[in-house]
């Protein structure tokens, strides 16, 4: 009797440390963070954003060609898969699972020359980007297009044929609202306006233009991109009404991604300046903790 209860003591003792070690050798992505055992993995996911991409004249929201697939190239030798907005929203929304180290490629205004320089290298590389676009350039330029790498926007056609390619994922910039005035910060809400009338100024120019982008390119925008970053307390609340699933801030910072649909609205991002590569970004973006609420 004596062997037999020394046995099964040794036997307990084995097992428990075996689970000590299995445990304590688990390692986690730096992407993924555990939380508590009845809740979702937090996801790290960095967003870049980018603006201009010409040959000649970088600076503050302009890299060269050659940065830009410096870039990619990095993200491809380093394991990271780009992914698009529907894609994150799949996973908060639906658990859709995301490939592992995802990374957002975001360029806003819709500039002739993204079509010029970047949708090459996308094609090359095959690489997914989100392209939020100004309505009225976009009219404006199909109208009269231009050739101008310094101030030409892409034209209908050629949104299309990137959004056709499954490479760039076409998003609501606002039709005519990315300017400043006296009255109004880009779609801020002025000062002394009625929440009622602000709402009506987002709905008459972000709901026509969601109408023009399905009539031109057979898609509708499930993200809306802020003019400048800029938003009022209340802006998010009438977003949600339209049925936007996200909104891109020019906020800095990395994206802790749960299954909380909330954590898609503001979502931060990291300036692609010139000189300022994606390793050197990434790599900092990845040292941010999570701020606790």
């Amino acid at each position: 009797m004596f062997l037999i209860r020394v046995s099964k003591k040794r036997l307990l003792i084995l097992i428990l440390l075996l689970l000590f070690f299995s445990v304590s050798c688990i390692t986690y992505k730096e992407w993924m963070i555990p939380v508590k055992a009845d809740e979702s993995y937090i996801i790290k996911v960095p967003i870049l954003m980018y603006h201009e991409v010409k040959p000649n004249k970088p600076g503050k929201d302009v890299i060269t060609p050659a940065e830009f697939e410096a870039d990619l190239i990095y993200l491809k030798e380093n394991g990271y898969h780009p992914i698009d907005m529907t894609q994150l929203i799949g996973y908060v929304y639906e658990g859709v699972p995301l490939p592992s180290n995802p990374v957002i490629l975001t360029f806003d205004d819709g500039y002739y020359n993204n079509y010029r320089y970047v949708f090459p290298l996308l094609k090359k590389y095959q690489v997914k980007i989100v392209m939020s676009v100004l309505g009225k350039n976009a009219d404006d330029f199909s109208r009269y297009p231009s050739e101008s790498i310094d101030y030409a926007h892409a034209t209908w056609d050629q949104i299309k044929e990137m959004s056709d390619s499954g490479l760039v994922e076409i998003q609501n910039h606002t039709y005519n609202l990315h300017k400043i005035t006296d009255k109004r910060y880009g779609c801020r809400q002025a000062s002394g306006e009625s929440l009622s009338k602000y709402e009506q100024v987002l709905i008459n120019d972000i709901m026509s233009f969601q109408e023009e982008i399905y009539l031109k390119i057979g898609a509708v925008p499930n993200t809306f991109t802020y003019p400048y970053g800029k938003k009022s307390k209340t802006t998010d609340n009438i977003l949600k009404k339209l049925n936007f699933k996200a909104t891109l801030s020019c906020d800095y910072g990395m994206n802790f991604i749960t299954v909380d649909p909330e954590i898609l609205f503001g979502l931060k991002r990291i300036c692609r300046s010139h000189g300022q590569n994606a390793e050197k970004l990434l790599t900092e973006a990845y040292k941010l903790k999570k701020q606790s609420d």
